[in-house]
């Protein structure tokens, strides 16, 4: 199935509408309409072109193909060989400082990260790259950040591609999780690091973790790092696998399912085994996410008549695309409800993606390990495997936003690796009691056999 996804390399991207009928072709361009519009605009204009007027030669022309590899050196300015980092803030608790228009509360301020940055004796240091800020304005709680802000980030990255080394994303950590794994969906091909980071603590504050940017900088420069990432306290995370974890520590995000990328100490330690490889074509921007998505945490004794409605009119009115249900343990929920299960199963005839999740920390869903689970799978409930929350909705947005998928090629993708955010079901651990050892042990007692 990973065809599908290389096909819109040689041919647009609704090409497959191309001869079918007229209706179809107009279905196909009301519907990314219709997407564009539930994405709303960003909240911040974008920052265009960034790099400085000595570079224009390499790119005099704005339209300039990402494909081309400029001939003349990226770094000749000075005759030092300093890598070039552009740092994109939008806001968040790092750019925060008493605000003397609120009675000096704290609130993010414009221009207070670029006055704290000039005075960052780190930046000076030949072995630190060359730093181009650019702060949005206005400065924006990420808590108000969505898909259109993020395809404005991920857009501005593009056109400045050619001209940095590597990206440093600065927001607030509410969301982070969920733009960092966004991104990580919108930039195919990405083949170099971009790092989002932020903070706990303002930096006007003596006691900080403004080392986040420093440390985010340091990765940014990094060869070998071809992904969105998040750093955080002391260690790089694959984004698409993060989440956040805690409001008040400074370790307030982790990768439940897979280890750090790197952690820092005394020394940098990285997992290179974890790495994803190079890209192998050049750099593509998908900007449209479907946001027609409704997620639903499960909890004993649910009213499945209330959800039964809510699901229902959401089917029928044809608003919904996909529903992702966090379920208890493996994949499992009450086996009685059977009028529920059916209203899942009438649901995936629709068209409507039913998604199973875990509720726990780490681990993954099993679809039929189970019999709850079996049914789920026979409703044609899709597994979610041990992915995030934040990278299921950000790869429901991002197959859909496509627009050049079937539903049954994006049930048949969804649990492939496509960025690293979820493991091959081959790689993951076996289920409880699955090997002939286990089930002869679990039925022997005291060394006598149990009857059933």
């Amino acid at each position: 199935m990973l065809k599908a996804l290389h096909r819109s390399c040689k041919r647009p991207l609704l090409q497959r509408h191309v001869n079918r009928t007229a209706g179809i072709r107009c279905w196909a361009s009301t519907e990314n309409n219709t997407i564009r519009k539930l994405m709303g605009e960003s909240l911040q204009p974008p920052a265009g072109q960034l790099w400085k007027a000595v570079d224009n030669h390499i790119a005099a022309d704005k339209q300039l193909d990402q494909s081309f590899i400029p001939q003349v050196p990226l770094h000749h300015r000075d005759g030092r060989h300093r890598k070039r980092v552009l740092v994109l803030c939008t806001g968040g608790t790092l750019t925060m400082a008493p605000d003397p228009k609120q009675g000096g509360a704290l609130a993010p301020v414009q221009g207070s990260l670029s006055k704290y940055m000039r005075e960052m004796k780190e930046l000076q240091n030949d072995d630190m790259p060359e730093v181009t800020l650019h702060e949005y304005a206005p400065f924006v709680d990420s808590s108000d950040l969505g898909p259109a802000d993020w395809a404005r980030l991920a857009h501005d990255i593009y056109d400045n591609y050619l001209h940095f080394d590597g990206f440093v994303v600065i927001t607030g950590t509410d969301t982070m999780a969920y733009g960092a794994t966004a991104l990580s969906f919108m930039l195919e091909n990405l083949g170099k690091p971009v790092v989002f980071t932020g903070g706990q603590i303002p930096l006007c504050e003596p006691y900080n973790d403004g080392r986040n940017l420093i440390m985010a900088l340091i990765f940014a420069t990094r060869d070998s790092i071809n992904e969105v990432t998040i750093f955080f306290h002391d260690r790089l995370l694959r984004a698409c696998r993060s989440t956040k974890v805690n409001t008040h520590q400074l370790l307030a995000f982790d990768s439940p399912n897979i280890d750090p990328l790197a952690t820092i100490g005394i020394t940098i330690d990285e997992n290179e085994h974890l790495f994803l490889p190079p890209a192998k074509g050049a750099l593509r921007v998908h900007s449209r996410m479907e946001t027609r998505l409704l997620t639903i945490r499960l909890v004993p004794g649910f009213d499945d008549g209330m959800l039964t409605q809510m699901i229902k009119h959401n089917v029928d009115s044809e608003s919904l695309k996909a529903l992702v249900l966090q379920l208890y343990g493996t994949g499992n929920l009450p086996s009685n409800k059977h009028a529920f299960i059916q209203l899942l199963a009438d649901a995936n005839e629709k068209g409507i993606l039913v998604v199973a999740a875990t509720q726990c920390y780490t681990g993954n869903v099993l679809m039929g390990h189970y019999a709850v689970g079996k049914a789920l799978e026979s409703a044609g409930v899709i597994s979610a495997g041990d992915m995030t929350v934040e990278a299921i909705a950000a790869k429901v947005g991002y197959l859909y936003g496509r627009g050049d998928l079937s539903q049954q090629e994006i049930a048949s993708l969804f649990p492939v690796p496509l960025r690293g955010e979820v493991t091959p079901k081959e790689a993951l651990s076996p289920p409880p009691l699955s090997s002939a050892f286990q089930r002869g042990m679990s039925q022997h007692v005291g060394g006598r056999f149990r009857s059933y």
